[in-house]
């Protein structure tokens, strides 16, 4: 079972919907989705920003993903800071944004450059190197969001930056199958009751 697949459907809030999973039919309501949700909060708080679209709790991730994701050993003179990070390291996972040139079009697990001459070999986008995905943001424009210099960016903010987007990568991968996980064993729940309540012929 696709999880992003059950969180579209959760964002639309659609009540029911049919998936097939493993060569069989099932109807899943939007209450079983919303029930598969990680409980971990800053998990949970991530897929439904990320995949279902719902931006009131952007705050809410902001705080939660400070507190959790923040190490004590990152000091730092002005707490502001923290919170700039970390919501730039969000903004950055949660809209990672298509290369403008390419648009993230892919063949055989390259992103290319599309071209109207069919016979034309395919080759990697030069602009995203076969990423798909739109160019960083530069040190200097980092740097002067977090209110500091460039050289002060390259010799510890940018680590940590690095590491934030490592750490939310990692969660919301573990957040999708824990979705999964939860999806499946719904199913299994509701086709036992159903084997269990059917009379026999």
């Amino acid at each position: 079972m696709n999880p992003k697949r059950a969180l579209t459907r959760l964002s639309s809030r659609i009540t029911r919907y049919e998936d097939t999973v493993k060569g069989g039919g099932s109807s899943i309501s939007w209450d079983d989705v919303a029930g598969a949700m990680p409980k971990d909060t800053l998990q949970s708080l991530m897929i439904r920003v990320k995949w279902t679209g719902q931006h009131q709790f952007w705050e809410d991730l902001v705080w939660w993903a400070s507190r959790e994701l923040w190490p004590e050993s990152w000091n730092t003179e002005d707490p502001r800071r923290i919170q700039r990070l970390v919501e730039l390291a969000l903004r950055d996972w949660a809209d990672p944004g298509l290369c403008h040139r390419c648009g993230g079009h892919e063949v055989d697990g390259r992103t290319v450059i599309r071209t109207r001459n069919k016979k034309q070999p395919v080759r990697s986008c030069p602009t995203c190197q076969g990423t798909g995905i739109r160019r960083a943001r530069s040190g200097r424009s980092c740097a002067r969001l977090l209110g500091i210099d460039e050289k002060t960016w390259r010799e510890i903010w940018r680590d940590r930056f690095q590491q934030l987007e490592v750490s939310l990568n990692t969660l919301e991968s573990k957040a999708l199958k824990t979705l999964q996980k939860n999806l499946e064993e719904e199913k299994d729940d509701s086709q036992q009751k159903n084997i269990l309540t059917t009379p026999a012929k």
